[in-house]
Formats: structure tokens, sequence, C-alpha cells
């Protein structure tokens, strides 16, 4: 007999131990989110159905099960980094989405042992839509490369922001004509362009023959070019501001994915990219933005962005404010390296800061986090921290502070686990009086 799996629908769902005699729950033994997937048994009672879910049997209001996803954000703690997996609707339509993938291997053990374990133990292929990396510094997408090189995965496309990054002791080769780490920077007026950048995985390729490159972003390509090798990447391509990623519909909900940045500039009719202070900045700043819209609402995705960045994107934008959503993921983890302007701009009921134990960077900072407090429009505003969410067991084994964020398009939800199960939870959870701007 086909195993049958169904979803909870409400933000969150009970479920209990066993239904009484009087036909009402007895022992509260978890609480499930939107969208996470159940399986369902063969006993029912009355309007109660047994379920298996997270290694446990319990009843289930039958009113909160159906058969459509909504969309689900769970930023995962990779440390001092970004990483974060979305997934909205089902397999068939639906997206798997992955924003950055840390330093190291936490997202790809996240998804290989928890979150498609299951697609892993039948041996079946994982296909991820989109891999969007923000730009090309170690802790924002190292932890990719084991994932594309990974035969489990299937690759639609993979963007980026088209700046690659170069050794020091290398970029004074006079064959390499780069006076950067970054490549090539000019002067245009009294204005400073970077002009080395690439689009296709043929200009990559390309660069690299130059010589020169970081031994880690060769790394990279080689993983791109035996994933497309392979016929597991479909795509390879580079995005800014006038790039157009096609919406759509999903769960009669319209999705689509607006990308904000980077701003670029055509140099004697060659794409170029404004030279921020130094190559950090430069890099950083020409992070991708993302706004993410589900239905009725909205969620931004900003990279690494700084002070430089935010006031060239205000700029360009001004005087329209594309920027505002419901929730937002912190530029940079955290670093003093915003405006106020900006934050003022976004104006998120929630902010998540990806950040780790990095002593030396001080993330998150104190003024980030009073600031993602103060530029609100929440009347009891959110920030969440990976690293603070992150804490250890009785084995001094670490349990991760992951961020999970649900929404049906309408509503949203956003919870993190408690360092000690209570009252049949592990959930610490953030709804409605949070997201409503009347309450």
């Amino acid at each position: 007999m086909a195993e049958v799996y169904k979803v909870v629908t409400t933000l969150y769902a009970y479920v209990y131990k066993s239904i009484g005699t009087d036909g009402k729950p007895k022992s509260k033994n978890n609480t499930i989110l939107m969208g996470s997937f159940v399986k369902v048994l063969a006993e029912e009672n009355g309007n109660w159905q047994k379920i298996y879910a997270f290694s446990k049997e319990g009843w289930i209001d039958k009113n909160c099960i159906g058969l459509s996803p909504s969309l689900k954000c769970f930023y995962v703690d990779v440390g001092q980094g970004d990483g974060a997996l979305i997934e909205v609707g089902n397999d068939e339509n639906g997206l798997k989405i992955i924003i950055d993938g840390g330093p190291n291997d936490n997202l790809s053990n996240y998804l290989s042992k928890w979150q498609y374990k299951y697609y892993f133990d039948k041996n079946k292929k994982v296909h991820l839509d989109y891999i969007f990396i923000s730009h090309f510094d170690k802790d924002h997408y190292q932890g990719l490369i084991d994932i594309i090189n990974d035969d489990h995965y299937t690759i639609g496309t993979i963007y980026h922001n088209g700046i690659a990054k170069f050794n020091d002791a290398k970029v004074n080769f006079p064959k390499l004509e780069y006076n950067t780490e970054l490549g090539k920077k000019s002067k245009q007026g009294t204005e400073y362009f970077l002009e080395t950048s690439f689009t296709t995985l043929a200009e990559f390729n390309a660069l690299k023959l130059k010589g020169g490159m970081l031994d880690l972003q060769e790394k990279f390509l080689a993983a791109v070019n035996n994933a497309t090798s392979q016929g597991r990447l479909t795509n390879f391509e580079r995005l800014d501001h006038t790039s157009v990623i096609p919406p759509k519909l999903i769960n009669n909900k319209n999705f689509k994915i607006e990308v904000l940045g980077p701003v670029t500039s055509q140099i004697n009719n060659k794409l170029a990219y404004k030279y921020f202070d130094d190559e950090a900045h430069t890099i950083n700043g020409h992070s991708l933005v993302l706004k993410i819209t589900y239905g009725n609402r909205s969620f931004l995705y900003g990279g690494d962005l700084n002070i430089p960045a935010e006031e060239h994107l205000l700029e360009h934008y001004n005087p329209l404010n594309p920027f505002e959503v419901d929730v937002a993921k912190s530029c940079h983890h955290g670093a003093s390296e915003f405006t106020t302007d900006f934050m003022e701009k976004v104006n998120p009921y929630a902010t998540v800061i990806s950040s780790g134990d990095n002593e030396t960077y001080s993330h998150p900072r104190a003024d980030a986090i009073g600031c993602a407090g103060k530029y609100t429009k929440s009347k009891r505003p959110l920030v969440f921290s990976t690293e603070l969410a992150r804490s250890t067991d009785s084995t001094n084994r670490i349990k991760y502070g992951m961020i999970n964020l649900r929404c049906d398009g309408d509503n949203i939800i956003m919870a993190q686990m408690k360092e000690a199960v209570s009252s049949g939870s592990v959930w610490d959870l953030y709804e409605e009086i949070h997201f409503n701007p009347s309450i």
C-alpha cells in the first residue's frame, strides 16, 4: 500500500498522544509548523487522524492537514556566513531555492541528513530549481561546492553577481592586466568602476585561463563544470537590476523574485560595477539583492550590503522604494556597515541575522540589533539571530540555531527551537500579533 503524506495547512498544529473515550485529545506531544509533511496512518477517530511525524506517532485535527504546501524558509545556522533554503509548493508545482551556502558543510549536512533524508534514503534525486550566490566571498558560497558536486542533486539555474576574485600574490602578472583582486579598475570622470566580470560559464572559464583566480573559486568552477557535463546543471547566469526571473502561480498565489541589485553601469558599451572604497566593499556592495513575494507577503535577502552600496541603491531607485518587506535577512551578518536610511526603507516586521562565533567580527553588533528593532512597522518587532538561537545539549553537542519562517501568502509564523522542550512543543513561536499592523 502506497504511503500517504499531507502537509500542515494551518500556521501550526498540535499533535496528541491519544484520543479519549469522550472523543477529546489527551496529552499534547508535539507542535508542527505550517508546511511540514506528516505521514497519514490508517487509524481515524471522528475528526482526528493518526499520523507519524518527526519520529512520533500521534493524533492531529483533520482540519489542520491538506495537500497544498505553503512557503517555507529555513535560515540555516552556517556559522559566520549566510545560508537559506526556501521551498514553495510541492514537487510537481513548486520550487526549491537556495540562497547562499555558508563557509562549511552545515547546509549540505542539513539537506542530506534532515530535510531531504527521505530522498537520499530512497536514492531519489532532489531538484533545486535555483541556487543564488549573493557574491563570491567564502562565507557565502564555499558550502555550495559539495552540494553542486553531489549527484543526488539536479539544478535548474545557478545565479551569481558576476564578480570573480583573484589572488593578490598573482595579480601583478603582466598577462593579467588586473590592478585589484577583483580584476581591472578604471576611472571614468570622477568615479572608479570595476570592468572585469563574467556572465556565462564560458566567460567564467575564460577568466580562469587568464590565471590568478583564487583556488577556492577554481574549485567552485570545477564543481559547476562537473555538474554541467553530467547533465545535472542546466543554466549558469549573472543577475543585476535589469534581470527578470519569470513569476509563477503556486497554490493559486503569485510568486515572484525581483532582482533589486547589484545596480550595474555601462561604460564604453561594456558592463561595469561602481567601485566602492576598496575590493571588500565592492564585492560585498554588489551582492545580489532579492525581493521575494508570495501572495501578499514579501521577504528581502541582501547579501553583504554596506554603507556605500546602500547609498548607491537608494540613489538609483529614488523616489521609489522597492525595498519594503515583511521579513528581512539582515545584511552582512548584523555588522555596523549599514545606513539608517536604508533600514528605514526596508521597514520589516521581523529581521533575521545570520552570524557565527568569530570574535574578531563581534557580529551581530549592538547598533545593528538596536536599529533592526527601531526601523520596523511592528509595535512588537522581532529580531532573530542564528548565533543567539544556537545552544548545546547535556552532552555539549551543538544544537544549531536555525530560524524557521512559514507563510500561506497572507499569514506569517516564525519560530526557533527552544533550548529545552516543554508542553509538547520544541518551538518558540511568533505569529499574528507581530505581523498584523492593526494589533
